[in-house]
């Protein structure tokens, strides 16, 4: 340090610097030092164990169309151009970020148990992660270790209501209905309406649609695709390619017909057109778009011809250099050259395989070595310029395709505001035809909806029954502000469940804007509230029995119900003492409907059977038993018995059993026999009336559909009579024209031939008028009163004539009128009873 070389004398070099010791002492030492660190580093690696390998594309291999990269494994790190990786060490991705199948398969089955790109199970799982996770997170949510925040008493009742009324049954379903990715996510994740204007609003959809159906005319939704993310990013200034640009284009093409299909109906369909207000965007840039691809979804040649050329410049070099290539491995000058006998691309160049030890004896250009390195590939001397010519107009197209894409993304990105408004729009018309859909299915239709908690359900029928395919019994259903509790009894697996399901699920389609499964006539208003407590409720993260519970569930209803709410309990009380569970169960809902909520109740506790009589809130109904079995119809005003005997005896338990039951019963077992003995006899006679009435209504519906169809014979017969006698009137004149025609044709030119003419021509009019006054004739009826000479009023043509022939037993009789003579029928003709003798007409 500080030493520096003399200046150097003319015509001597520069003296050699002394050596310097100290600097080379510090390079040993910071040599040591990182080979020290290098040997740990390498122990540690081979030593401590390895992380197991982790599926994920490395940050510097991005996707790109065509390209494959390598992912380092267990340290090792790969350059896409300069490190070669072997195939064992390296687990190849594809550009969708999916494993090959060369290795993957096997390593992703061993790794997760089943096959990567099982579709099926995928989705499989799926729905029951989907299905699972609401309960499963309401099981977690309270454990304190979790570090998660607890679920709200009211969160939980709701969920625990949705699931046992088996409400995400039918939310999937009517999310498959949906047409679009849009329309499925936003009703998969709709929430429940709030008003019943928002109500209406979406059953007036429902009907419009329908309707618009029955007109021919159905909104192309399917065909509009979520394209929000692409058009955003293209108002970026991004260039889209060319899928995602005609992704887009059909979609605006989309658009714009429901924009034009729904113009001019604003009287019958006025909700859809006040949904499709915001649709619109620019037809000019919708028809650049869709001239700009074809079918097949590539830039179209009649609208920019000049890709045409460039594709045709780059077939034709390409021919050259096929053909070129051709001959070189045809020749015999390279026939021992080459490896063997074919041309093929590197780095999009065409090069001949050529043997290694043959590599000085080809001109051209080397692209690199196979991977044995036992071959060469050179691009010859001869397609060289070619190569680059094709090179060039490969660029060339490309550039022009690239300027021709940022143009359509431009022209696409204006648009972004009108996607945006009109994909909104176009999702909510996706929802009315998803619930129309759903609808069918379902064979729903739609109710009166209202603010008061009304429900009058006639024939309604459990939704997830009938979109399985099964006819359940159908059930009439009534609450009101005079009568808001129901309390239903009857057998076990007597239906007493399902009624009380229906009730709930129908109350959640139209608080989902559905319509239900009933008859026309139903309402079912809009309750904010809908609580259910059916099943067993045991939690044993909470420590609590089913009992337990219950009574946990029971506390949070009374909380939170007012008079917007319907509150659904099955079995109430009923895991506990009977006496004590009985008087608790009624003064629940006693105290509950303090609060004005609409209730619905099943039991077994003969307290609760008796409410009605006590408190004018409740009404009562019974499940249906008829010949030992139950059939599963609502009964109203009557109370059933539960027939613990008698399906005990069904399910196989021993008759001494059952004999030492009804001992250790008593008395009570002999009332209870007759009641249950009353209740049958009772449904015998309910199952009868209905027959009465069903036959009586049929008889009834068959007398009016008769009566009508008798008037409408009678009309059409009146009808047809006014036709043949107006038809009759016309041909008589045109008759008497011609007969006029005929006289004086004979008055200019009398002689035998015309004579002869003129007979055979009236004779053909006589012929005409006898067959028209014949048509439609009906069954003779005699009229012996009628005789020869005597004056008629033929009903056709509402003239007079005199009776030439008496009637023959058809009725069939001859009539002259003027001067001619007709044959007609006694329906056709009335006598006339002249005051003074009737003159004589003149031939």
């Amino acid at each position: 340090e500080g030493y520096k070389n003399p200046p150097c004398e003319e015509g001597q070099g520069r003296k050699r610097s002394p050596p310097d010791h100290n600097g080379r002492a510090m390079a040993r030492a910071t040599a040591c030092f990182l080979l020290a660190c290098c040997s740990l580093h390498a122990v540690c690696a081979f030593v401590l164990p390895a992380p197991p390998p982790v599926l994920r594309r490395h940050p510097a291999l991005r996707s790109t169309r065509g390209r494959v990269g390598r992912a380092p494994l267990l340290g090792m790190v790969a350059s896409e151009q300069d490190t070669k990786v072997k195939e064992e060490e390296g687990v190849q991705f594809a550009v969708d970020g999916t494993e090959t199948e060369q290795t993957a398969g096997s390593r992703w089955a061993k790794w997760y148990g089943r096959a990567k790109g099982d579709a099926a199970a995928e989705q499989e799982a799926l729905e029951e992660k989907q299905a699972a996770a609401e309960a499963a997170a309401l099981l977690d949510a309270d454990d304190d270790s979790s570090g998660a925040e607890p679920v709200m008493p009211l969160e939980r009742l709701v969920s625990g209501t949705h699931t046992s009324l088996d409400w995400m049954v039918l939310k999937r379903a009517l999310a498959k209905c949906a047409r679009t990715t849009l329309g499925r996510e936003t009703l998969r994740e709709m929430g429940a309406l709030e008003e019943v204007r928002e109500v209406e609003r979406a059953h007036n959809a429902i009907a419009e649609v329908r309707q618009l159906r029955e007109q021919g005319v159905v909104l192309p939704v399917g065909q509009v695709k979520d394209v929000m993310e692409n058009v955003a990013r293209a108002a970026k200034g991004e260039v889209l390619n060319k899928e995602e640009l005609f992704e887009g284009s059909r979609t605006l093409v989309a658009i714009r017909e429901i924009e034009s299909l729904l113009e001019g109906h604003e009287e019958d369909a006025p909700t859809m057109v006040d949904i499709g207000a915001v649709v619109h965007v620019d037809n000019a840039i919708v028809q650049m778009l869709q001239r700009s691809f074809d079918m097949a979804g590539s830039l179209n040649p009649k609208t920019y011809p000049q890709l045409e050329e460039l594709r045709r410049e780059i077939d034709r070099i390409g021919s050259s250099i096929t053909t070129t290539m051709d001959k070189i491995v045809a020749s015999s000058q390279f026939s021992n050259m080459l490896q063997d006998k074919f041309y093929t691309i590197r780095d999009s160049r065409f090069v001949l395989p050529v043997a290694v030890v043959n590599k000085n004896k080809v001109d051209g250009i080397v692209h690199g070595l196979s991977g044995t390195g036992s071959t060469v590939y050179i691009e010859p001397q001869q397609v060289i310029d070619l190569n680059n010519r094709l090179r060039l107009a490969e660029g060339e197209l490309m550039a022009e395709e690239n300027r021709i894409l940022a143009q359509l993304s431009q022209r696409l990105g204006s648009q972004h505001r009108e996607v945006k408004l009109s994909l909104k729009a176009v999702t909510e018309m996706d929802m009315a035809y998803a619930r129309e859909d759903f609808a069918v299915k379902l064979k729903a239709v739609r109710p009166t909806v209202g603010s008061e908690g009304s429900v009058s359900l006639n024939e309604a029928r459990h939704p997830v029954l009938v979109l399985r395919g099964v006819k359940p019994v159908a059930n009439d259903i009534d609450l009101s502000l005079s009568r808001p509790g129901l309390v239903i009894s009857g057998p076990n697996a007597g239906g007493k469940t399902v009624a009380l399901k229906t009730v709930g699920l129908c109350a959640l389609l139209v608080q989902h804007g559905c319509w239900v499964p009933a008859l026309e006539g139903s309402r079912m208003d809009l309750f904010t509230n809908i609580f259910a407590a059916i099943g067993d409720q045991q939690t044993v993260q909470e420590d609590l029995s089913s009992f337990s519970s219950h009574l946990y569930t029971l506390n949070t209803m009374m909380e939170h119900s007012d008079d917007a709410s319907l509150v659904l309990l099955d079995e109430i009380a009923s895991g506990t003492d009977p006496a004590q569970g009985a008087a608790l169960a009624q003064a629940v809902l006693e105290r509950m409907l303090l609060q004005g909520p609409r209730m619905v109740v099943t039991t077994h506790y003969q307290q609760l059977k008796a409410l009605a009589t006590v408190d004018d809130r409740f009404a009562v109904a019974a499940m249906q038993y008829v010949n030992g079995a139950p059939t599963y119809r609502v009964l109203h005003g009557v109370t059933g018995e539960s027939h613990a005997f008698s399906i005990a005896k069904k399910m196989g338990i021993l008759e001494d059993v059952l004999v030492r039951a009804g001992e250790l019963m008593g008395e009570q077992a002999a009332v209870t026999k007759t009641l249950e003995a009353l209740e049958e006899e009772r449904g015998r006679a309910q199952v009868a009336a209905e027959e009465i009435e069903g036959t009586r209504d049929a008889l009834e519906r068959k007398l009016r559909t008769t009566m009508a169809r008798e008037e409408q014979l009678k009309t059409r017969v009146k009808e047809l009579e006014k036709q043949g006698a107006e038809a009759f009137l016309k041909r008589l004149n045109d008759a008497e024209s011609s007969i006029g025609e005929v006289v004086k044709d004979l008055q200019r030119n009398p002689n035998f031939k015309e004579a002869e003419s003129a007979r055979n021509i009236l004779g053909d009019i006589r012929r005409d008028l006898y067959e028209e006054a014949m048509e439609g004739a009906g069954p003779a009826v005699l009229d012996e009163t009628i005789k020869v000479g005597d004056t008629v009023s033929l009903k056709d043509i509402g003239g007079e004539g005199e009776v030439l022939t008496a009637p023959n037993t058809k009725g069939d009789l001859q009539v002259r009128v003027g001067g001619l003579s007709l044959k007609t029928n006694v329906e056709r003709v009335s006598k006339v009873h002249p005051t003074a003798p009737a003159k004589k007409q003149k031939k």
